[in-house]
């Protein structure tokens, strides 16, 4: 057996024709990650980043003022829910001494954390003192955060919950 560099036997190995095949896979799945991650970025990205983390800021001050205020809120929800169901979400909303709480107007806002063109808003009604609720029917599978957003005056207060929709 001759041994040099042109030797053409060593083409015929599976062993070398193997490691490079693995080779060329590897360098032809990464260019196409390449090409994927700047033709098409995650929509998780936003434009305005800067004025939302001033946005979120004052909301952490706003939230340190609520706590001052001694205001409670309980979200509920239903115990198993599905896309496209509609179900009743309520929220019991308590001033100090646990007292229910008469309030000008009280939002229900629900996030999809991976896609922003789903979030949507509902009006939630009065049932009694401190009791709200309104009927709500998620499109989309996954996880969602529900933000109640309550006002009386120029008083304001935000209690969060995450839920998870199943298909």
């Amino acid at each position: 057996m001759n041994i040099s560099q042109k030797n053409s036997e060593a083409l015929k190995n599976p062993w070398v024709l193997g490691l490079l095949l693995f080779l060329f896979t590897f360098l032809s799945a990464n260019a196409v990650f390449i090409y994927l991650a700047f033709t098409s970025p995650p929509n998780l990205v936003v434009e305005d980043f800067y004025e939302r983390g001033e946005v979120y800021e004052q909301t952490q001050k706003r939230i340190e003022k609520e706590k001052a205020m001694g205001w409670t809120g309980l979200i509920m929800t239903p115990t198993r829910t599905r896309v496209n169901q509609v179900q009743t979400y309520e929220i019991l909303l308590q001033g100090k001494n646990s007292v229910g709480l008469n309030l000008d107007s009280v939002t229900l806002h629900a996030y999809r954390p991976s896609d922003a063109r789903a979030d949507f808003s509902a009006e939630m009604q009065k049932q009694q003192v401190g009791l709200y609720s309104s009927d709500i029917s998620f499109n989309l599978p996954g996880i969602w955060d529900l933000i109640v957003e309550a006002k009386v005056g120029e008083q304001e207060f935000l209690t969060t919950k995450r839920i998870t929709i199943l298909p």
